[in-house]
């Protein structure tokens, strides 16, 4: 397939990286030509329309020889160390198809550059990072989003990225891309506002695309506290929301375990420098459980608690006194 090789016109910055394209990206706000990084890092290609019978069903992910390959009905990506090149399906744009898979692809970007990069969402709670992390369908997203309507500004949706260090110093988080990705149930509930009048991430998609360009913070923050949202067993009568810090062993299996590119790529989690970068955050980083009932009438809970929570154990366990 021919690959698009204008000069880019168009300059990015997200999760640190910085983006070059030929092409517009409308949610992300381009950089003029005078205040473009001096090094490109990445640089976006256009492909041709694949036909339907060059399209996967579902969601497929290889490692190749060169690249890292993205299929699924909305089209392909193919990611290089400093080239994406996308090939999008009749019926979806080149803009489409990267915002849809734009976490993955700067995940995979940011593990070749040995970040630490963690399936979570992100807020900012008094000049620090907040993430929130667990299995899929526990509400990271809606957590970010109901500190996000209490006046938080918003790092990341899905993605948290820590630099590579040689130090003991707090790790930083890199403001995300400017958009949520939610649910209607959440919109309504959360939010209190209507999806009607916000786009789908792409045709067919479940959820709808939410613009924070107005409250996401401009330079990386402090990474302060890491929660690990989770529910209270089905038998349980518990009503309470309840959160217990843990050590640093169960702190490092968790990062192991939502680390975002191991869950794709089940050959790059044995890298021992990886299993490094993990138990260094969690012996920098205070990691904590929280379980709450299931009823979307406890985030009020949720919200205060973890506020408590933070500003209980700030003094003694913040990230700089604690022991390594």
């Amino acid at each position: 397939m021919d690959v698009s090789h204008d000069s880019p016109l168009f300059s990015y910055e997200a999760h640190g990286l910085c983006f070059s394209s030929d092409f517009s990206l409308k949610r992300l706000r381009p950089q003029s030509t005078y205040e473009k990084s001096s090094t490109v890092e990445v640089t976006l290609h256009r492909g041709e329309k694949l036909e339907t019978s060059e399209v996967e069903a579902k969601t497929c992910i290889e490692c190749c020889s060169d690249f890292i390959c993205i299929r699924s009905r909305f089209g392909s990506v193919e990611i290089g160390q400093d080239t994406v090149k996308l090939f999008p399906s009749q019926g979806t744009t080149h803009q489409s198809l990267f915002e849809y898979y734009a976490v993955y692809i700067a995940a995979f970007l940011l593990h070749d550059r040995d970040y630490l990069t963690i399936h979570a969402s992100a807020v900012e709670i008094d000049g620090g990072t907040i993430a929130f992390v667990g299995p899929k369908g526990v509400g990271k997203s809606t957590t970010a989003s109901l500190f996000y309507e209490q006046g938080h500004r918003l790092l990341s949706d899905d993605l948290i990225a820590c630099r590579p260090s040689s130090t003991d110093a707090s790790p930083h988080v890199d403001p995300g891309f400017p958009w949520m990705k939610l649910g209607e149930r959440s919109l309504s509930e959360v939010l209190e506002r209507s999806g009607d009048k916000l786009e789908w991430t792409v045709p067919g998609s479940s959820k709808r695309i939410v613009p924070i360009h107005e409250r996401q913070p401009d330079s990386p923050l402090p990474l302060r506290h890491v929660y690990v949202l989770g529910y209270h067993e089905e038998s349980s009568d518990q009503q309470e929301v309840k959160i217990r810090q843990v050590g640093t062993k169960q702190a490092c299996l968790v990062l192991l375990s939502n680390a975002f590119v191991q869950m794709f790529l089940e050959e790059t989690g044995a890298d021992p420098e990886h299993l490094d970068r993990c138990a260094a955050l969690a012996r920098r980083i205070p990691m904590s459980v929280l379980s709450r009932p299931q009823s979307m009438d406890a985030l009020p809970s949720v919200y205060h608690t973890i506020l408590d929570d933070i500003r209980a154990t700030r003094p003694s366990d913040s990230s700089e006194d604690r022991p390594q």
